[in-house]
C-alpha cells in the first residue's frame, strides 16, 4: 500500500512538473506571437508611411529646386543691397531651404531600400567628406580622430549617418561646447564614438529614440536616427546610445 502512495505521489510530481513545462512553453509562444505580431504592424505602418512620405517628398522636391537654385543664382546681387539686418534674414532663408531639402532627403532615404554597396574605404576620409554636411557654430569645437582604419562599407551612405550623428551632437549644444569623435578597432570590428557635452537625453527618451517619426526637435522627421540605424544594421552592425556624456556608439565589421 505504501508502495503504490509513492508512486501516485511520483507520478503526481512528474505531471505537475510537465504542466509546468507546458505553461512556461505556452507562456513563451504567446509572448513570440505578440513580438512577431507587433513586429508585422510595424513594418505594415512604416511600409505605407514610406510610400506616402515618398510621394510627398518627390512632389516637394522638385519646387524646392527651383526656389534654390534661383536663391543661389541671386545671393551675390542681392546681399550687396542689403543692409545687415537684411542679410540675416537673407541668410536665414536660405538655411531654412537647406533644411527642408535636408529633411526631404531623410523622407526619401527613409522610403528608399537601396542596396548597399560596400567596398574597402578609408574611414577618415568619409568622416571628413561627412563634415562637409555639418553645419558649424562658432561657439562648438568639433575633434576628429587622427587615427585611420580601413573598413569595408557603402561610403556614400555612411558619410550620410556620421553627418547627421555630428549635426545631431552640435544642434544639442545649443551653440556651446564639444563633440568628440572616436575610432577604435580590433581585428573584427571598428567601433565609432559621437561625443557631445550636451545636457544630455532625458532617460525615458532613449528606448524611443530610433523608432521612427520620434523626434525631440521642434523641427524635422524624426527618421534621421532610424536611417542610421538601418543602415548600420545593413552593413552587419549595432548602434546604440548612452548618456553622461551623451554618446552615439556604432560598430562596423572591418
Amino acid at each position: 500500500m505504501a508502495q503504490n502512495n509513492s508512486k501516485e505521489k511520483e507520478l503526481e510530481k512528474k505531471l505537475l512538473k510537465m504542466q509546468e513545462q507546458l505553461l512556461k512553453q505556452n507562456e513563451d509562444l504567446v509572448n513570440q506571437v505578440e513580438q512577431k505580431s507587433t513586429e508585422l504592424i510595424k513594418s505594415e505602418r512604416l511600409a505605407t508611411i514610406g510610400t506616402m512620405a515618398s510621394r510627398i517628398a518627390h512632389d516637394l522636391r522638385n519646387p524646392l529646386t527651383i526656389i534654390h537654385t534661383y536663391a543661389e543664382m541671386l545671393t551675390p546681387e542681392i546681399l550687396a543691397k542689403l543692409d545687415s539686418k537684411d542679410k540675416e534674414k537673407w541668410l536665414r532663408m536660405q538655411n531654412s531651404i537647406l533644411d527642408m531639402d535636408r529633411i526631404i532627403e531623410d523622407v526619401l532615404d527613409f522610403a528608399r531600400t537601396s542596396e548597399i554597396k560596400k567596398k574597402p574605404s578609408s574611414f577618415l576620409s568619409i568622416l571628413k567628406l561627412a563634415m562637409n554636411h555639418v553645419k558649424s557654430s562658432y561657439g562648438v569645437a568639433i575633434n576628429l580622430p587622427e587615427n585611420n582604419v580601413r573598413v569595408n562599407c557603402d561610403s556614400r551612405k555612411m558619410e550620410g549617418v556620421l553627418s547627421n550623428l555630428i549635426n545631431n551632437a552640435v544642434q544639442s549644444l545649443d551653440g556651446h561646447g564639444e563633440v568628440n569623435v572616436v575610432l577604435s578597432s580590433d581585428s573584427e570590428f571598428l567601433t565609432v564614438k559621437i561625443i557631445d557635452s550636451g545636457p544630455g537625453i532625458p532617460v525615458e527618451y532613449l528606448e524611443k529614440i530610433f523608432e521612427p517619426m520620434f523626434t525631440t526637435k521642434m523641427t524635422g522627421t524624426g527618421l534621421g536616427l532610424v536611417i542610421c540605424k538601418s543602415i548600420v544594421e545593413q552593413h552587419g552592425g549595432i548602434i546604440s546610445v548612452s548618456n553622461k556624456p551623451t554618446t552615439f556608439t556604432f560598430t562596423l565589421p572591418l
